[in-house]
């Protein structure tokens, strides 16, 4: 019997106690707002509640445990961008691909590259200064924190 080639995600806003896939796997979901978005399972291990629209990275030497990045994390470390909180010891879904909803740390400009500058999880624009590595997406519009603390964040590279 032949393995499909694309496995939907129906629910991205699912959580659990078990594993919600295989570690690595990437699965897609079509976003009413944001459109084609890929998904991938992750578990966290940070001891708290991690909040929705926050960048997560992967813990020191596993492929599905995250915690919170810090500063200018590597994108090469970076799971996703979580879109629902995800409890203590539970497994859910980050997008890593496409269009998703983000919390920036403070206003950013329209086109503007994005990196974990600013604090535990939230995106920023700071002018790049030997933090190329850390991009890891295109804020296609303007975030102004005072209106809104979250806005749209085009992931790149992540897969």
């Amino acid at each position: 019997m032949p393995v499909p080639d694309k496995v939907f995600l129906s629910t991205p806003s699912d959580t659990s106690a078990s594993a919600l896939g295989v570690t690595g796997e990437i699965r897609e979901h079509i976003h009413a707002t944001h459109g084609k978005q890929y998904y991938r399972m992750v578990k966290n291990a940070t001891g708290n509640v991690i909040a929705a629209n926050l960048a997560v990275v992967f813990a020191s030497g596993s492929s599905v445990n995250c915690a919170l990045p810090g500063a200018a994390a590597p994108a090469a470390t970076v799971a996703g961008i979580t879109q629902t909180a995800i409890p203590v010891g539970y497994y859910g879904w980050v997008v890593c691909g496409g269009d998703c909803t983000v919390t920036a740390n403070a206003d950013t400009a329209a086109n503007s590259l994005l990196s974990t500058v600013g604090s535990a999880g939230k995106v920023d624009d700071t002018a790049i200064g030997d933090i190329e590595h850390a991009i890891i997406g295109v804020s296609p519009n303007i975030i102004d924190v005072s209106v809104l603390a979250t806005g749209t964040m085009r992931v790149s590279g992540l897969m």
